[in-house]
């Protein structure tokens, strides 16, 4: 508009040509549509963080649940995270250690500890310590900080 106010201020005789901005497509929209995974956690991530699209988490969800139901290990502890926390949907453990579990047999160090955690407190699954810290142990085993840590506490709880 403001070049337009310019051209108009300099005597220009032409009529001016104003164009609609173009609207552009929400990135990996088609591609999501067409069934790929990782751009459908691609457009989960998007709509659960407001980036470049109005904040929605229900299409958030909706995203992360096609992705996560192809395998998507990402999807699968994203959508694990808002059962598990109650992120905008009602907390559900049953499938939070559901989602955790696929994620987590697929070596993603986050979900085998909190996967681990759901078993030491009983959260949907029965409270089983041992089942708690080989989870927890998978996670260590790749170089999870926080699991490492969780393991050294309940080794000196128990000793």
């Amino acid at each position: 508009m403001a070049f337009a106010m310019f051209i108009i201020s300099c005597g220009e005789e032409k009529p001016i040509e104003v164009k609609k901005p173009i609207e552009t497509e929400i990135p990996f929209q088609k591609r999501a549509e067409a069934g790929d995974a990782e751009a459908q956690q691609e457009l989960g991530r998007m709509y659960a963080s407001g980036n470049g699209v109005p904040q929605d988490y229900s299409e958030a969800v909706k995203w992360f649940r096609m992705a996560a139901e192809q395998g998507d290990e990402k999807s699968q502890y994203f959508l694990a995270q808002f059962y598990h926390f109650g992120e905008k949907v009602p907390t559900d453990y049953a499938k939070a250690a559901k989602w955790y579990r696929k994620a987590a047999e697929q070596g993603n160090t986050y979900a085998q500890t909190n996967l681990g955690m759901m078993y030491a407190y009983g959260m949907a699954v029965p409270e089983d310590k041992a089942e708690a810290v080989k989870s927890v142990r998978m996670a260590a085993d790749m170089g999870d900080a926080n699991a490492k840590e969780w393991l050294e506490k309940n080794a000196k709880e128990k000793g």
